[in-house]
Formats: structure tokens, C-alpha cells, sequence
């Protein structure tokens, strides 16, 4: 699946687009819920409340974790910023993310996607769907998320970005399998009170 960097280059990508990720194949996706992900639950709901969040009577601490290996000195500044921040919990989300969206997309569903993507990605897939509407083009599914990990992160000012590399599987009921292998880069500002993060840029791996 090949999607779009920013609104700006929108136009240019479209046709990438349609055309890698245009392919799935299977059944109607589950009710959509939006992950939640970079910090566990409980701490994500603390997190909308005071700083001193307690559990119990006891007030929550979150140490600053190490980190090492790809974007290890940005997903420390990240933890430093974020309480409560994983990158494991992040990264089980983000997957959860991803076959989201490319089942999201693949529908047409727009309201998934809004509550998913950025408002520039948002954009560019709305074109794209409104062109595989019609076009009549099959729905798509992933088949197969084969492997997902971080391979970068940075805290530029107050907003966190990470960059995620997926491999998989997609199917679009007719043209069998294709395989797609992209960096995904969801970003939040750390003091957001929403905990979510969003797709903000997709590039080829």
C-alpha cells in the first residue's frame, strides 16, 4: 500500500495511492475503536486529569525509561515530556493503527479515518476514495502484518513523532496478494490532554 506524504504533494501521490493500496480482500472490519497507544491505559486516562494523578491514594511516578537501539535518544526525550510514555505500548497500538486505517480506507470509511489521520492525510485519502468509489474498486484488507518496529523518534518541541516500518500482507478480492512495506510517522503534542496519536506521513520503505 503506498500512501500519502502531506497535502501538498497530494495530487502527485494519488495515483501511488490507489494503486498499492487498492488491494484487500475479507471480511467487514470490527466496530472501530481508536487506539489508544504510548502509554498504558490507565495511565492514559490519569492523564486527563491532574498532574498528580493518584490510584488508591497513591500518587502515580512515572521514571524516565532507557531506551536503545533506532530514535532511542527521541524516545527518551519523548518519555521525559509524556508520562507514563512505552514504546511497547506504543508500538502494539500502532499496529492496531494501522490495520485501522488501511481497512478504514480500503471501506471508505471516512469517519474512522478522521478520528485516525491528520488533516492532511485525511484529504488526500478522501480523494483517493472518492476516486475508487467510482471506479467500483474492491475493498481492502490486511491479510498479513508480517513485522512493525521503530525505526526513528523525535521531540521537536512540544510534538512527538514517531516513525514506525511496516511490512504486510494486503488483498483487494481479485488481484491476489501484494506486498507493501512503508514507514508510518504518528505524531502528538505531549501536552495534549487527548492521548492519541495520529498518522501524519507515510513514505515508502
Amino acid at each position: 500500500m503506498e500512501i500519502v506524504f502531506f497535502a501538498v504533494v497530494a495530487a502527485l501521490v494519488l495515483g501511488r495511492l490507489y494503486q498499492v493500496l487498492g488491494q484487500n480482500r475479507g471480511a467487514e472490519p470490527p466496530p472501530m475503536r481508536q487506539p489508544r497507544f504510548g502509554m498504558p491505559e490507565t495511565a492514559a486516562e490519569k492523564a486527563d486529569g491532574d498532574e498528580t494523578a493518584d490510584d488508591g491514594g497513591k500518587v502515580l511516578n512515572f521514571p524516565v525509561r532507557e531506551y536503545d537501539g533506532p530514535g532511542a535518544a527521541g524516545l527518551k526525550a519523548i518519555g521525559a515530556a509524556q508520562r507514563g510514555f512505552s514504546s511497547e505500548t506504543f508500538l502494539e497500538g500502532a499496529k492496531s493503527a494501522y490495520e485501522m486505517i488501511v481497512t478504514a480506507y480500503g471501506a471508505g470509511d471516512e469517519q474512522t479515518l478522521k478520528d485516525l489521520v491528520d488533516a492532511d492525510v485525511f484529504e488526500a485519502y478522501k480523494t483517493s476514495m472518492d476516486e475508487r468509489r467510482t471506479a467500483g474498486a474492491a475493498k481492502i484488507e490486511v491479510i498479513r502484518l508480517s513485522d512493525a518496529k521503530i525505526v526513528d523518534a523525535e521531540l521537536d518541541g512540544k510534538i512527538a513523532r514517531i516513525d514506525v516500518a511496516f511490512s504486510s500482507d494486503l488483498a483487494d478480492g481479485g488481484d491476489g496478494l501484494r506486498a507493501a512495506d512503508e514507514v508510518w510517522t504518528f505524531e502528538r503534542a505531549v501536552d495534549a490532554r487527548d492521548p492519541n496519536w495520529l498518522l501524519s506521513a507515510v513514505r515508502t520503505a
